[in-house]
């Protein structure tokens, strides 16, 4: 578990390396996705660590909880939510870091394609959409944790309003022993109940924030795969658009600018483009140059 604490992955040195590579080759857009992406894992990761901490803190306000017969079932049954939410935390929280895992793994493999094959593989990046399926996964236990949140609240919630009727009606029994009116207390709260149910709202809150999160991470993926098709969409335009304005080469020109659309970034391809274009203009001024000769007499 000291692993998963520790790993931050928008600090992760292949994922940096990749996000630079991508900005250097004009892919900004799938960059800024990537980040994205790396932040709300991060994110979601330290949310569920402060729903175990809430966790905590609501083990410890029902140990303080009396046991009155009264709230003894409320008192078992809450703990059993605890005990089940907590564990369905631990288990998401495991996952999120195979997510983790995954994502740096394609980062390095991105990285390691372009520097063999060259800026193409920066394509690769649409291979991060292999992660939704673990990432919807989690979604739906986080959504599933909610609802069990969201019952519990229920739970203490009837608790508390029995516990206040049966106050109210004691309280008019005794006012009628006492040849006084029943009183009408209103809609005042049990601050017991109240009490324990606020660390549960609070891991409400976390839960939702964290649901948001898987919510646009996942967006954040399928947004990646359509950067990539745009991109290449653009780029087939262009060379397309190019193509009548090329000027015509000799074949052993041609061969050395082939060559550096394999190596690694974009720029490495432009310097040696112009170097290329200016070894061809300066043999061109030298063949055209005029011999000087002396004049006969």
């Amino acid at each position: 578990m000291e692993m998963i604490e520790t790993m931050q992955l928008t600090k992760e040195q292949n994922l940096m390396e990749l996000l630079e590579l991508l900005r250097k080759n004009n892919m900004k857009e799938a960059a800024n996705s990537i980040f994205e992406m790396a932040a709300y894992v991060d994110v979601m990761e330290k949310k569920m660590d402060s729903v175990l901490e809430e966790l905590v803190t609501v083990k410890d306000q029902l140990h303080k909880m009396e046991e009155r017969e009264a709230e003894k079932g409320l008192k078992q049954s809450l703990k059993r939510a605890v005990n089940k939410l907590e564990q369905d935390c631990k288990a998401m929280k495991e996952k999120l870091f195979e997510v983790k895992i995954e994502i740096k793994a394609k980062a390095g493999e991105i990285v390691t394609a372009v520097k063999q094959k060259g800026k193409a593989a920066l394509n690769k990046v649409s291979e991060f959409l292999g992660i939704k399926k673990k990432l919807q996964n989690i979604r739906q236990n986080v959504q599933k944790s909610i609802e069990d949140v969201d019952k519990s609240i229920g739970k203490i919630d009837a608790f508390g309003t029995g516990m206040r009727e049966a106050e109210q009606k004691i309280a008019n029994t005794f006012r009628t022993f006492a040849d006084k009116p029943e009183k009408e207390y209103g809609e005042k709260k049990f601050s017991k109940t109240e009490l324990i149910k606020k660390p549960f709202q609070a891991k409400r809150k976390l839960l939702s924030g964290i649901l948001n999160c898987a919510d646009a991470t996942i967006e954040k993926t399928e947004r990646l795969a359509a950067d990539v098709k745009q991109y290449q969409t653009d780029k087939a335009e262009r060379e397309k658009g190019n193509i009548g304005n090329v000027e015509a080469v000799n074949p052993v020109d041609l061969a050395s600018v082939a060559e550096p659309e394999f190596q690694y970034g974009a720029e490495a391809f432009e310097a040696h483009q112009k170097k290329s274009e200016k070894v061809a203009t300066k043999d061109k001024v030298t063949k055209n140059e005029p011999v000087k000769s002396g004049k006969s007499r």
